[in-house]
């Protein structure tokens, strides 16, 4: 194979990326704001209300997923367009990481990695602008940037322990976004150490220094959990509620073993598994340390239970890295012979390697971004029609006096457009009509008994969603109000249903389209 292959495939691929790149920014400029960004911007505006995270809204969100949002909403606004930027500007952050790791063995990997992390990111929708998952996978490429860069240092250059610090520093601020990757930490600190040790450099002061740096992070938020009184309230949620979500809804073991790697980056992932088994003296120090995020994103996709596509983020994003390592640092300028273990053609790898690159480039970051445009952001058709029920029924009037029961999907969202505030800070009817006949239900229930019946809700609005019948949609039956008979009878001797609606268009804003949500108002009789 010719350098002069490689170089033509490169440009090419070079030219290709930035275009769909470009095509991507251009075309999805206009993304609206929904989903769970929208639902963390409702949080953030009940909190400017007088709400407190954790005691009066019950959310299992952690707090520095609300102090960003807040930071953004504050700021630069809460619109959309805020928000659209601020998903670019993580996915540019993400990038300028992804070239840093890659620059001793090549540029091209920095952009085949990162291009390609971006434009699977859009394909998976608008329902996933900004989310926790892609915030904690950037914030680890800044970490491994400043490690790596801290150890790349000429054998007559001193280490630099400060680098290793800041990895631990932003590493904790991704285990304040979702603890999951916790003990990625010490464990890429032991590799540096033992990397340390084999140069014949001091290691103890990196060890400290990551450990230090992980501490500030979980500190920082420890004071302003207590600054706002609601420490108690948050160590509840971690040991209590989240527990309970973790059995609602979710995903089988056996799904989520075989969803650990999407299907989108399956045909780069089956050529590059060839290269490393073959290739000689694969597992350096470096690369050992990417394999340990791409382990500990698989745990953070597992342990979450659901299997949504952005949880995979993390994986994604350290998997890519090793991808283009390799595809590209077995091609040329390479030796003529290859060094590997067993008897193959010197050829098959740089063949294998080419045609991944190919593959990448033009199936899965031109098909992504295909899909990415194929979105239909104008679809808004639940929003608008609860909006302009709402406002019938009395808009700005109905602040503090309306209530959504929802899984987070449509209401809030509208909610948060119309700047109303609710009821209650109760934004998940999960915990309410669960199944699971454990105390953390029982206490929920009783809480948000409490408040409607000492402060009634001029309006409830049910949607259709059922965390019981996840991930099939249950249709238009709203059979979840039955399974607590008590708020049923309440709700069908106070309330009088008002009106049912069911948007007449598929929605196609994320991975697939989705059968969309219908909801029900029901007003209060005596206000009638």
């Amino acid at each position: 194979m010719s350098d002069r292959l490689y170089a033509t495939t490169r440009t090419i691929s070079t030219i290709f990326l930035l275009g769909c790149l470009f095509l991507f920014v251009l075309r999805t400029w206009h993304w609206p704001l929904m989903g769970d960004a929208a639902l963390m911007h409702y949080i953030v505006f009940l909190m400017d209300h007088g709400m407190a995270p954790y005691r009066d809204i019950i959310d299992p969100n952690m707090p520095t997923t609300l102090l960003i949002e807040g930071a953004v909403m504050h700021f630069f606004g809460g619109n959309s367009l805020t928000w659209r930027l601020f998903d670019l500007f993580l996915l540019a952050t993400a990038a300028v990481s992804m070239f840093v790791l890659c620059k001793p063995y090549s540029w091209f990997a920095g952009l085949f990695a990162a291009s390609l992390f971006a434009l699977i990111h859009g394909r998976d929708g608008l329902i996933d602008l900004g989310q926790r998952d892609l915030t904690m996978a950037v914030a680890l490429l800044i970490a491994y940037a400043f490690l790596f860069t801290g150890l790349r240092v000429h054998q007559a250059e001193a280490t630099k322990p400060w680098a290793t610090t800041l990895f631990g520093f932003f590493c904790g601020v991704a285990v304040t976004v979702k603890p999951s990757i916790l003990l990625l930490v010490p464990c890429v600190l032991c590799l540096e150490a033992v990397a340390l040790r084999r140069r014949g450099r001091p290691f103890l002061a990196h060890t400290l220094g990551g450990l230090l740096g992980l501490l500030v992070p979980v500190v920082l938020t420890a004071a302003w959990l207590y600054h706002h009184h609601v420490l108690p309230d948050f160590l509840h949620t971690v040991f209590q509620l989240v527990p309970y979500l973790l059995r609602l809804g979710t995903r089988t073991s056996g799904h989520l073993l075989a969803h650990l790697l999407s299907s989108v980056m399956l045909p780069i992932v089956l050529l590059w598994l060839p290269i490393v088994l073959l290739k000689k003296d694969w597992l350096t120090w470096e690369r050992a340390a990417l394999v340990v995020a791409v382990l500990f994103g698989f745990m953070s996709f597992y342990v979450q239970k659901r299997g949504y596509p952005y949880h995979r983020y993390p994986s994604e994003a350290f998997l890519l890295l090793l991808i283009a390592i390799d595809f590209t640092t077995v091609l040329p300028p390479t030796p003529p012979a290859s060094p590997l273990r067993f008897a193959v053609p010197d050829s098959l790898l740089p063949r294998l390697a080419l045609l991944g690159i190919i593959v990448g480039v033009f199936v899965i970051g031109g098909g992504s971004t295909a899909h990415a445009l194929w979105q239909d952001w104008r679809n808004q058709e639940f929003d608008t029609m609860l909006r302009a029920d709402l406002t019938r029924l009395g808009g700005p009037a109905l602040s503090g006096k309306v209530q959504c029961l929802d899984v987070s999907d449509g209401c809030p969202p509208a909610l948060y457009n119309m700047r109303l505030v609710q009821s209650t800070g109760h934004l998940y009817d999960c915990y309410l009509f669960s199944l699971q006949p454990i105390a953390e239900r029982d206490r929920v229930r009783q809480q948000f008994w409490q408040q409607i019946t000492s402060n009634p809700p001029t309006v409830f609005v049910v949607s259709s969603n059922d965390c019981e019948a996840w991930p099939e949609h249950p249709g238009y039956k709203y059979q979840k109000m039955s399974r607590w008979p008590q708020f049923n009878d309440y709700l069908k001797t106070n309330y009088h249903l008002d009106v049912e609606r069911i948007p007449p268009h598929m929605v196609n804003a994320g991975s697939s389209p989705s059968k969309p949500l219908g909801y029900r108002i029901y007003v209060r009789n005596t206000l009638n």
